[in-house]
């Protein structure tokens, strides 16, 4: 069991190492490609642009001239709540059996408490992910809940621990969880990471297997053809046949895989939290079944059952975890820049609208790997990310019938992001107005010179039946210009200062309390 738990340790490692390495190659050829395809495309056509205004434009967005606040900050405890109880689920699985496992007295209501808290940790990264803490923030309140849980632990202890020593114990408990944590945190390595480790895993698996073949060939001797291959191929090429050949065999599995994963989350079967704080328990339950398997043999892996909770618990909780009412739509427009103030501002506002509205935004390099799906992802591996693109009206309507609407299993909507060449962004901005009643729009970088900017601003200001438009800005923003262009609007935006200290809770504030009318 040894040597099989080692090897399972090991894929899994080499899993996460690639996925961390492949990942870092796919943000910066997908970002590349996606500026290559907008930029791309016939000529701007602005005659077929307004002639289309009125066709796309003709949905009119949900009307909701209620408070929204309430409602979303119950839906984020809500959700914040499931999680609390799916950890415990999980971590009161676990620490009975590893009180069965371990422990020769009999079964102890403390004890198991006790245990309970100690493999709930990853509580703490699962909100942490869903709300998109930095890898500092999750470090801290790590840190801070390890701290509390082995003052518990010393409390209910028979014999006098260190508290340093008890919280090593559980820092190592948790090792191969922490470099999932450290490593897959952030937009770069978030955004396609997660959703390579579990193909990459099937191949790392799949060398294992290729070089355990290769040892049992070199323990009974090489026989006919594979005993000439050293002589052709060297000890070095040999060792590479062996780790590289078997991923023709798993290629088919890895890509059904794949595709499965994208068709799933199309059908929002699953939402990205959830993925997420699924991938943190098959990893903890994963690295105890191989602890445990020192213990009561290969028969500790049967603990991986424990992960069936998962899937039942999202199908449970989708029920509760739906938002209720009308659904606002909120249109997101930005000066396409290269920093990271747009990301900051994404996070303190959008991931909180998601709670009661959808999202719709035209694809951007600045917001690329921020909204990467796993569709796409795997789209753009396949080479077929241009077929996401906008052409003609025919490719635009499939575009809004394949809008997700509806909210996730989390009770979150989802960010509609669509794809335009150069010369079919005005088309698609018409269509997304019409189902939108607000508008955030960052401002940030703006000049007379940026004329996309312009154009947007001037149909923003001639649509009558939005209901709340927020504009972030700062000092390098032309806002003279800009409030030029939006004089003849029939509704006052709302101009925020992004130098203020709560930017981002005043924009919120704004979109969710805009009133009709």
């Amino acid at each position: 069991m040894a040597n099989l738990d080692g090897q399972i340790f090991f894929a899994l490692l080499a899993a996460m190492l690639l996925a961390w390495l492949v990942s870092l190659v796919v943000a910066h050829r997908y970002t590349a490609k996606l500026l290559q395809c907008m930029q791309s495309g016939l000529a701007p056509d602005e005659n077929a642009a307004a002639s289309a205004s009125a066709d796309f434009a003709s949905a009119p967005a949900v009307p909701c001239a209620v408070d929204l606040g309430p409602g979303i900050r119950f839906a984020r405890f809500r959700l914040w709540l499931a999680i609390v109880l799916l950890s415990l689920a999980f971590a009161g699985v676990i620490a009975a059996i590893v009180q069965a496992a371990y422990i020769q007295a009999e079964f102890g209501w403390r004890r198991w408490s006790t245990l309970v808290l100690v493999y709930a940790w990853p509580v703490v990264p699962s909100i942490g992910l869903l709300e998109r803490w930095s890898r500092l923030k999750i470090s801290v309140w790590s840190v801070f809940y390890l701290s509390l849980v082995a003052a518990v632990v010393m409390a209910n202890s028979t014999a006098e621990q260190p508290f340093l020593g008890v919280v090593y114990w559980l820092l190592s408990e948790q090792a191969p969880l922490l470099i999932y944590v450290f490593v897959f945190t952030g937009p770069t390595l978030r955004s396609s990471g997660p959703y390579l480790i579990p193909l990459l895993f099937l191949l790392c698996l799949s060398s294992l297997a290729g070089l355990q073949v290769l040892a049992g060939g070199l323990e009974q001797g090489l026989q006919g053809w594979a005993a000439d291959l050293p002589l052709l191929l060297g000890a070095e090429g040999v060792f590479a046949l062996f780790v590289l050949a078997p991923w023709l065999l798993a290629y088919p599995i890895v890509r059904g895989s794949a595709r499965w994963l994208a068709g799933a989350y199309r059908r929002q079967a699953f939402s990205e939290p959830w993925y997420l704080i699924g991938g943190l328990w098959l990893i903890v339950l994963l690295f105890q079944a191989m602890r445990l398997s020192h213990s009561v043999g290969a028969s500790s892996y049967w603990i991986l059952a424990a992960f069936g909770l998962m899937p039942i618990a999202v199908t449970a909780l989708r029920r509760s975890l739906a938002p209720t009412g009308p659904v606002p739509g909120l249109l997101v427009l930005r000066v396409f820049r290269a920093d990271r103030d747009i990301e900051h501002l994404f996070d303190q506002v959008i991931e909180r609208w998601r709670y009661g509205g959808h999202t719709l935004l035209i694809a951007g390099k600045d917001l690329a790997l921020r909204n990467l799906e796993p569709d796409e992802l795997f789209a753009f591996m396949a080479g077929r990310l241009r077929e996401r693109f906008i052409d003609d009206e025919a490719s635009l309507r499939a575009a809004l019938q394949a809008l997700a609407s509806n909210a996730d299993a989390d009770g979150r909507f989802r960010v509609n992001e669509f794809f335009c060449f150069d010369h079919t962004w005005k088309k698609v901005l018409m269509a997304l107005l019409g189902r939108a009643d607000r508008v955030l729009m960052d401002l940030r970088g703006f000049s007379a010179q940026r004329l996309g900017c312009c154009h947007e601003l001037s149909v923003l200001a001639g649509a009558k039946h939005l209901r709340c438009w927020v504009i972030v800005f700062d000092r390098t923003t032309d806002r003279q210009t800009a409030e030029r262009l939006v004089a003849a609007s029939r509704i006052r935006p709302v101009w925020l200062d992004s130098r203020q200290a709560d930017a981002g809770r005043l924009a919120l504030q704004a979109l969710l309390e805009a009133n009709y009318g």
